[in-house]
């Protein structure tokens, strides 16, 4: 995908943290991207994946462990300490979720420092700051401090500093992490009109999958790797490319591969803290780390049989400081109800039910469950498709092909969306239910 319209290019790059010592940790691993310019593009993913440290590198704010890091063709990695500072000064902007003002500089003088260091004129750097305020709309703050505005107008500052000095690229580390919704959105607002009306490239970090809409790249990220990454055109249409190599197999099939030998029960067994993990990435909603632990331990006892759908409800709903996860009620009461859903279907597909009911059950679940539409007369295709998988005469990769094929070459001729939906939530029910009953 290497083009003359690429703005950045990553090539085989790795980052370690703590190099050569007990405590190392492997932040990416071999990371290729491309970037073309005037892109929107969101890098999306849990807390730990390694968005921030693949930012960082970009920004030049850090160095990989190996790699090319080539920023509107030049490598940056070959370049000296200072020459790439006034590197980034030049083409970069940074916004960050905790605004990173200086408290006691006022609005105007915080948002003209980068003009300050290439030796702009204070009369012109006042005029060009206090046009750029005017446009955020909190010129009338100019005289005050960060601490006595609210945490939309902090970071349309932010905003506005880091584009002072015009760069071509805008980095963006969580930026609305901090803020209320309207704030928010505010904010993205901001950012998608630096992206069309001005064309600046934009690379935003976020665990948040409700910002990537404003996007037209997003990059997919878990574990220190790039697992997917999806287009958007001038219409919405995207597509979208699996980068892992194990993309032809299933998360059942690859489950089913390291426990191959073991009784079913004692896969059930071995299976529930895996099982809810995927429950809760399937599920989930943005939260910090340590609410994500507590509800993989939540899922684990309602899996286990030890938590009814009250008790886990209520668990999710508990505050922090009382030992819970601390979701909104509503949110907590969906999730439990959804993960009921999820188990009494895998109980279905793997309980004392004939080949063709279970496929009924499953089939009906993945409908409910995304707003499925499928068409009568591809009603029995897609049973039957699905009554083959449950029974493991198909692999997960000549499903895909069977329900993606056009009716002519003897496929469903379903849209690649509706057959991504179909192929997460038929493995979901797969992981779920394997061992279920065996272990309850």
């Amino acid at each position: 995908m290497e083009s003359k319209d690429n703005l950045v290019e990553l090539r085989s790059v790795n980052l370690t943290y703590n190099r050569g010592k007990a405590n190392a940790y492997h932040a990416l691993h071999d990371v290729n991207l491309n970037i073309k310019k005037g892109e929107f593009v969101i890098i999306l993913g849990p807390s730990g994946c390694g968005k921030s440290s693949l930012l960082n590198i970009m920004a030049s704010l850090e160095l990989p462990d190996n790699g090319t890091v080539m920023i509107d063709d030049v490598d940056i990695l070959k370049m000296k300490a200072i020459d790439r500072t006034g590197f980034h000064r030049s083409k970069m902007g940074m916004v960050f979720q905790s605004y990173n003002l200086i408290s006691t500089l006022s609005v105007l003088d915080n948002v003209a420092l980068p003009q300050i260091f290439v030796n702009k004129r204070k009369r012109e750097r006042e005029q060009k700051v206090m046009t750029l305020l005017e446009r955020f709309g909190i010129k009338e703050q100019w005289k005050k401090i960060p601490s006595e505005l609210s945490g939309g107008q902090q970071q349309r500052i932010g905003i506005a500093r880091a584009i002072v000095n015009d760069p071509s690229i805008i980095l963006a580390d969580e930026p609305v992490g901090n803020l209320d919704s309207e704030s928010a959105n505010n904010v993205m607002q901001i950012m998608s009109e630096l992206n069309k009306e001005e064309k600046k490239t934009i690379i935003l970090v976020t665990h948040n999958p409700e910002n990537v809409d404003w996007g037209t790249h997003i990059v997919h990220m878990k574990d220190g790797k790039i697992v997917k990454e999806e287009w958007k055109d001038s219409k919405g249409a995207s597509r979208e490319v699996e980068t892992s190599m194990e993309a032809e197999k299933s998360g059942f099939e690859k489950i089913m591969e390291k426990f191959r030998g073991l009784s079913e029960k004692q896969i059930g067994i071995l299976m529930e803290p895996l099982k809810a993990k995927i429950i809760t990435e399937s599920f989930l909603i943005p939260y910090e780390n340590r609410q994500i632990k507590l509800i993989e331990e939540s899922i684990k006892l309602r899996l286990a049989g030890i938590y009814d759908t009250r008790t886990l409800m209520e668990q999710l709903d508990k505050n922090e400081e009382d030992g819970g996860v601390g979701l909104d009620s509503r949110i907590a009461k969906k999730f439990s109800f959804g993960i009921d859903e999820l188990i009494d279907v895998a109980k279905k597909v793997f309980g004392q039910y004939s080949s063709r009911e279970k496929a009924g059950f499953a089939l009906q679940y993945l409908i409910n469950q995304d707003d499925i539409n499928i068409g009568a007369e591809d009603f029995e295709k897609v049973t039957n498709l699905i009554q083959k998988r449950i029974e493991n005469q198909i692999s997960h990769l000549e499903f895909k092909d069977l329900l993606d094929l056009p009716n002519n070459a003897g496929g469903v001729g379903l849209n690649r969306r509706t057959v991504q939906k179909i192929l997460r939530n038929m493995d979901l029910i797969l992981i779920v239910g394997y061992g279920l009953e065996a272990r309850q």
